[in-house]
This record gives structure tokens, C-alpha cells and sequence, in this order.
């Protein structure tokens, strides 16, 4: 699976939330989320545990570079009930690879087209917005960017908000 990213800096919380709601024509989906990082040798590994107890196991490779970017990922999803599972795959995880760190956050989830578009508050860091252009198999990268600067544009994100990184990095370097 592939999609372009954006993330950046959120300086007017509330404005950027009725902005995005303008745009998908729909209030957001609100979820809570808990991300434990794996230390690896290539890419990123997190397990991500919402609120409801279910999870997905998410490994991926972006470039950290500023605008939108590729990322290459893969999920595998754990139901509400098979949250024992997930569990015992964190423990696996943290006895083989060792916990790199946490992102607990709130997500607001608002779908413009084919991108999802999330406005985050981030425990410890702040607000951020993250726009992920779900490419289709026919589409290039630099389709993905059209659409993706497009969006950026009209949430009235600058260019010298955007971060280059995923939040796990953030948390280390503060």
C-alpha cells in the first residue's frame, strides 16, 4: 500500500478543524489512539492500540523530508476481541526489539476524496495535521503531491510548518 504524506504544525486548532469539516461535508471521526514503538533496523514498527481496545500492527518506510512524501506500509488489524492477541504481540515485541516510545493522541479523522486528512493533539507536543492521499494502483507519486499540496493549500498550512518527521521522533528530540 502507498500514499503521499504531509504533516505539519497546527498554530489555529479550531480554525483548521472547521476548515477540514468544510471540506469533507462531515464532522470528524474522533479516535483515540496509543502507538508503541519498536526499535528496528529499517523503516518504523508500531502497534497502535484505539480506544475501543482493538489495534493494528503498522510497519512502514517514508523519507524524512519536508512536503509530501511517499510512504511504502503494511497493517495487520486485531479485532476488539482479539485484544489478548495484540497484547501479547507487544510483550513479543518489547522482549525481542526493545520499546523505542509512546504517541498517545487524539485524532480527528475527516476523508476529502481519496485522502484522509487528521487533525491530531499529541500528548506532550501539541497540534499537528497529517494529510495521507491513499494512491490508487494507477496513480504516481506525483499525482499524489498535486493533490496533497492542493489540500495543504486550502487548510492554509505554510510551507515553514511542515515537519519532516513522524512524531516518535519529535517526542526524542524534545
Amino acid at each position: 500500500m502507498r500514499n503521499v504524506e504531509i504533516k505539519a504544525r497546527v498554530h489555529k486548532h479550531d480554525e483548521i478543524c472547521k476548515i477540514a469539516e468544510e471540506l469533507s461535508g462531515a464532522p470528524p471521526k474522533v479516535i483515540k489512539q496509543d502507538d508503541t514503538f519498536y526499535n528496528v533496523p529499517n523503516g518504523r514498527l508500531k502497534l497502535r492500540i484505539y480506544g475501543d481496545s482493538s489495534a493494528t500492527l503498522v510497519r512502514y518506510d517514508r523519507n524524512d523530508e519536508g512536503g509530501p512524501k511517499l510512504c511504502d506500509y503494511d497493517l495487520l488489524e486485531f479485532t476488539v476481541s482479539e485484544s489478548e492477541k495484540s497484547k501479547k504481540l507487544d510483550k513479543m515485541l518489547k522482549q525481542c526489539l526493545g520499546e523505542r516510545g509512546r504517541v498517545v493522541k487524539e485524532r480527528k479523522l475527516y476523508m476529502v476524496g481519496q485522502t484522509r486528512i487528521h487533525i491530531d493533539t499529541v500528548d506532550n507536543l501539541g497540534h499537528f495535521m497529517e494529510l495521507e492521499v491513499v494512491l490508487r494502483p494507477e496513480q504516481s507519486v506525483e499525482d499524489g503531491q498535486v493533490i496533497a499540496r492542493d489540500l495543504q493549500s486550502k487548510l492554509g498550512v505554510k510551507d515553514e510548518d511542515l515537519i519532516d518527521c513522524a512524531y516518535m521522533d519529535l517526542i526524542e528530540r524534545a
